[in-house]
């Protein structure tokens, strides 16, 4: 496996330690199981297993240290993997998690808006999962615009994001959020502070409705909700030329 941080481009990386709160922080997170990720990463396997024939190239955009995507990908029919992500440190933790992939593998350092326009690997497969939020719905475009000519004719797209049911603004999936706070038990008060600071900053839902029409307008002709969370803050996509 290599790991490339070079050809897309090269960001400025955040101070260690505060990468390591960070992820610690995060990891808490995946191991209640509070934004669903185990049943979403399940829903993304059965896909590979059921419906993606073998072999198939899979781009991991904002990979993170791709724990989660071995937990789909391991023992399936995949041929290539490639994962993109900001954070270098991530990266190094996801070189190990990648050596468990028998295929041919590579990790690309960069700005994953900024990495798909240029593209050249073809991916059967591209999964992102609760990172497109961040940006707003014009941008949010230009990227699925970007992954669907990595797809080609045969690809999808699949995502596991913030959504809203259709009515709902911003301001109405934010205060559904705040709700959850009882539920987060093994959070201390200062963890969820940062947390929720970062949710009502940086994360921009879209309606269910918004979702199905990016995909139309990004060129994808088929789009299917495969995936609920119980707390109805997050939907997975499936999005096929």
């Amino acid at each position: 496996m290599r790991n490339s941080p070079d050809e897309m481009s090269t960001p400025q990386e955040p101070n260690q330690d505060l990468f390591v709160a960070a992820w610690q922080v995060y990891w808490k997170m995946l191991d209640n199981n509070y934004l669903f990720h185990r049943e979403a990463y399940g829903c993304l396997r059965t896909v590979l297993t059921d419906e993606v024939d073998a072999p198939f190239g899979f781009l991991d955009v904002a990979c993170g240290d791709a724990v989660m995507s071995m937990s789909a990908l391991i023992g399936t029919g995949v041929g290539r993997y490639d994962g993109m992500d900001l954070s270098a440190q991530a990266l190094a933790i996801a070189a190990e998690n990648v050596r468990q992939l028998t295929c041919e593998s590579a990790l690309h350092h960069c700005d994953f808006s900024l990495a798909l326009p240029e593209w050249k690997q073809p991916a059967d497969v591209v999964w992102i999962g609760l990172s497109l939020h961040h940006f707003m719905a014009p941008a949010k475009l230009e990227i699925m615009r970007s992954i669907r000519e990595i797809a080609g004719d045969s690809g999808r797209l699949l995502i596991y994001e913030d959504a809203s049911p259709d009515g709902e603004d911003r301001d109405g999936w934010l205060a559904r959020w705040d709700e959850q706070r009882p539920d987060w038990r093994a959070y201390s008060d200062a963890e969820w502070d940062d947390v929720n600071g970062h949710v009502h900053s940086s994360d921009f839902p879209e309606t269910d409705s918004v979702w199905r029409r990016l995909g139309h307008e990004a060129g994808f002709s088929e789009v299917s909700e495969l995936f609920e969370s119980p707390t109805r803050l997050f939907r997975l996509y499936s999005f096929q030329a």
